[in-house]
């Protein structure tokens, strides 16, 4: 039996500003007294011209699976703001069924007479407005721009903003955070610690420590989100702190980029901080100017966000994406290749994470196999010996004096050769066709015994260069084939195939080169 249809209500803010809290609210409540379950109210703070708003796009989801009855709004401009997405939008609802009401303009309900062709018109009008408010806010960046006024709606770290309109200017914020600490002096005891530090995940991490052993605790919100300071926020903020912090606001932090073939939406570049375009000192300075330029030259020197922090992505690369060895072992049984049959991250930090690999047609569908499988740590562990003894192996062919099979290879080449001298001298005296048709055959399989002993000749060679390379590896590798990735990567290099029966390994081929 289908779910039975419900009204669902769209309520849209553009922005997360305190200003637009009041209009969510009144929203949210005139939607309630139309009778829609509070489960059923989509909340969005995107722009209208934006088609691609996540709750706009599961409301179309739920009209197209039958399970909207009627679509309620505040006004025809809370669905869209662009009149091709407006009319997209009510053929939708019509095509399934769906009704469309809006508290404030219910002479464009579905059901209004003649509403068509005012929809058009007030869609036209919420899209034309759109402009115009873009069209001011470009405006008004420009004026702040060019007097100084700082447009951000939120102060970073250490500042607050004070006074309306153009009046509005940064000062120093000396709230108490925690103990005797303000929230500028916090402010400055991170660039303090980075400077010290040298990398910015080592300064939050001893930040992050005095502040919480700090008591009491005067702003928590403000302590919290400090400690949600992320690595890219906090590098972000040490620039302000050398350019716009110290004293200037910006009038540009980022270059418009047109599109090439003149169509489509512009995008942006940031620029670095010392082609940041600045104004006139505007609020005291946070920092002192000697101590923002040490700060611009540290984070020039170190554009990997810190040395701390590239240990931490070799080690977690080391760790979480760390080679299978899947693409060369194989089941000795079948000759099937290994496939992962179970994963699972290890609850200890710095351990590996578990994998268990298995014969590709010892599946619960293709039951064609019945070895059993080998975890990947005693793989690793089981094919240190072997390696030993193919390396050592692979080195005893190419000493003098095991010649071996390549002796028994020659005798045969000699023997074809002398065959083939008499073929040739016996069609030279008969001339017969059948006799000329033998020289090319024995020429033809003296030639292919000469390629095939080419390439076992390479192949020995490249047998020997691995095995060398090898036994220099082996002594030093110790637990670090089953941690280290970049270990796995040369070592997994230097063989063809590991051949797994009975959940051990039972031999093991270096590759040819």
């Amino acid at each position: 039996m289908p779910a039975p249809r419900r009204p669902v209500a769209y309520i849209r803010v553009s922005t997360e500003d305190r200003d637009q809290f009041s209009s969510l609210e009144r929203q949210k409540a005139a939607a309630l007294r139309c009778g829609v379950a509070e489960a059923d109210l989509l909340v969005e703070q995107e722009s209208g011209r934006n088609a691609e708003r996540p709750q706009w796009l599961f409301l179309q989801d739920r009209i197209r699976a039958g399970e909207v009855e009627t679509v309620w709004a505040d006004r025809n401009d809370r669905l869209a703001r662009d009149l091709v997405e407006a009319r997209l939008f009510f053929a939708l609802c019509t095509r399934h069924g769906t009704a469309w009401r809006f508290w404030s303009e219910p002479w464009l309900d579905s059901d209004a007479a003649g509403a068509e062709e005012i929809r058009d018109r007030a869609a036209y009008d919420a899209e034309a407005e759109s402009r115009r408010i873009s069209s001011r806010v470009r405006r008004s960046y420009a004026h702040r721009a060019a007097n100084g006024i700082p447009r951000s709606a939120r102060p970073p770290f250490g500042l607050r903003l004070e006074g309306r309109g153009d009046q509005r200017r940064y000062v120093l914020d000396d709230r108490p955070l925690a103990g005797d600490l303000t929230v500028a002096e916090a402010a400055r005891l991170l660039v303090d610690l980075y400077l010290q530090a040298g990398t910015i995940w080592t300064a939050i991490k001893v930040w992050r420590e005095r502040l919480n052993a700090l008591e009491p605790v005067h702003e928590a919100d403000v302590l919290e989100r400090c400690r949600r300071f992320t690595l890219e926020h906090n590098r972000s903020w040490l620039e302000l702190c050398a350019a716009e912090l110290a004293g200037h606001t910006t009038k540009c932090r980022s270059r418009r980029i047109e599109p090439e073939d003149g169509r489509g939406k512009a995008s942006y570049r940031r620029l670095h901080p010392s082609e940041w375009d600045l104004t006139r000192d505007t609020h005291p300075a946070l920092i002192e100017p000697g101590k923002a330029r040490r700060v611009l030259m540290q984070l020039e020197e170190n554009r990997n966000r810190g040395r701390a922090t590239a240990r931490g992505k070799e080690r977690r690369a080391s760790i979480h994406h760390l080679p299978s060895f899947t693409s060369i072992s194989y089941c000795s049984a079948c000759g099937c290749r290994l496939v992962l049959d179970t994963v699972r991250q290890r609850k200890t930090p710095g351990l590996p994470p578990y994998r268990h690999l298995r014969c590709k047609d010892n599946s619960a569908i293709r039951r064609l196999c019945d070895q059993p499988g080998i975890n990947e740590r005693n793989l690793v562990y089981g094919l240190m010996p072997h390696l030993v003894l193919e390396a050592e192996r692979v080195s005893n062919l190419m000493l003098p004096g095991h010649e071996g099979k390549g002796i028994a290879d020659q005798d045969g080449d000699t023997a074809l050769q002398e065959q083939l001298e008499r073929t040739r001298a016996l069609a030279r005296e008969t001339g017969l066709p059948e006799m000329r048709q033998a020289v090319i055959r024995l020429e033809s399989q003296l030639a292919v015994a000469q390629a095939a002993r080419d390439d076992e000749s390479r192949a020995q060679e490249g047998r020997h260069q691995v095995a060398q390379q090898l036994a220099r590896l082996l002594p030093s590798i110790g637990p670090d084939l089953y941690t280290s990735a970049a270990v796995r990567r040369q070592v997994m290099a230097a063989i063809e195939r590991i051949e797994v029966r009975g959940g051990q390994i039972v031999n093991v081929t270096l590759a040819g080169g």
